[in-house]
């Protein structure tokens, strides 16, 4: 009989870690940085913790997209989230109550898990089945970047990656992880607790983790615009 919990980290553990790092990020972009008398260097380390959050989330959204009952519901429940977050991720990253010129992470995630979808309905390794691979991750691609949302086509990539690194040994996957994140010089470090997953999804606060994003945006916006 399988054991309740395998040695390792849950799904949660990953994501708690995850948000810790986003709310380092955030608030040295929110709030340390508009302080009058803030250090750059200090500023750095803020965003340097930031960088291990969106690479455990893009191996979430993966290990969500296997293993939910309903794509569809996942996908429309990371869609609403997405519409609540964006005047919350304005407010705190741009200091305004509208920028249209760069969407929150929630519309990567939405973008990537319909690229996911469609992935699903083509896979094979006949020529004609590559080639209509390659053109719906470009089509995620595209549209993420022309939407303009958070990490552009860089996003769905990387959601991309992880999808076809899933049946991979983990050593291999995680040097491949590795080397793709390595253009920001700590987003590697993800790999580490990412490599000790054990597939268990942990204490359920599925609810908690959707809204710690548009709330603690929401918080940091109202400090941003009205406080300091």
């Amino acid at each position: 009989m399988r054991e309740r919990l395998q040695k390792g980290i849950t799904a949660s553990t990953l994501k708690w870690i995850a948000v810790i790092s986003m709310l380092i990020d955030h608030f040295g972009i929110a709030i340390y940085w508009q302080l009058e008398k803030h250090v750059y260097s200090t500023y750095e380390i803020f965003r340097y913790l930031g960088r291990i959050a969106f690479p455990i989330y893009c191996f979430l959204i993966v290990e969500g997209f296997f293993l939910t009952k309903n794509v569809w519901r996942y996908v429309g429940r990371c869609l609403v989230f997405a519409v609540l977050s964006e005047i919350p991720f304005d407010m705190a990253i741009y200091g305004q109550i509208w920028y249209p010129y760069s969407q929150n992470v929630y519309f990567t995630l939405v973008i990537g898990l319909c690229t996911l979808v469609l992935l699903d309905k083509v896979r094979g390794y006949d020529a004609f089945c590559v080639v209509k691979q390659l053109f719906v991750i470009g089509m995620g691609a595209a549209v993420a970047h022309m939407l303009k949302v958070d990490y552009r086509y860089l996003g769905v990539l990387f959601i991309v990656m992880f999808y076809y690194c899933r049946g991979m040994n983990k050593w291999h996957r995680d040097l491949v992880g590795a080397v793709a994140f390595s253009y920001e010089v700590t987003a590697p470090l993800a790999m580490i607790p990412i490599h000790f997953y054990n597939g268990e999804r942990g204490m359920s606060l599925k609810y908690v983790f959707y809204l710690i994003y548009p709330v603690h945006l929401l918080l940091y916006g109202i400090i941003r615009m009205f406080i300091l």
